[in-house]
């Protein structure tokens, strides 16, 4: 599942979601675009596990203004993800749903379905 530069996370759908790990998340280093993202944590066994997807009109300032960046830490957070995506909001919610569903991310409380 994992590369050096991306990971494609698999949806309850059964597609996949090519992200990218950012490197600099601060608005500086962050595109000002549309598009979805990820904050992730790095296992002991190198494996990464997703803590949190959204989506955003502007990432640029949607990541580096998450309100809940204090929570992120104390759980954990390693990296920051994510991928453009100009198709617009509704194919970026459903993809935000769709992982959400399949991963069960401790930060998202939306989107969930017991199974």
């Amino acid at each position: 599942m994992t590369n050096e530069e991306y990971i494609d996370w698999l949806g309850k759908s059964g597609q996949t979601y090519r992200y990218w790990f950012i490197m600099d998340p601060t608005a500086a280093g962050i595109k000002a675009t549309a598009g979805n993202y990820a904050f992730v944590k790095q296992l002991p066994n190198g494996n990464f596990t997703p803590l949190y997807f959204g989506e955003s009109e502007d990432v640029q300032s949607r990541i580096p203004g998450y309100d809940r960046w204090e929570v992120a830490r104390r759980v954990g957070v390693t990296h920051v993800m994510g991928h453009t995506s100009p198709v617009g909001v509704v194919a970026r919610l459903a993809e935000e749903r769709d992982l959400i569903q399949q991963w069960h991310p401790l930060l998202n409380t939306q989107h969930r379905q017991v199974s």
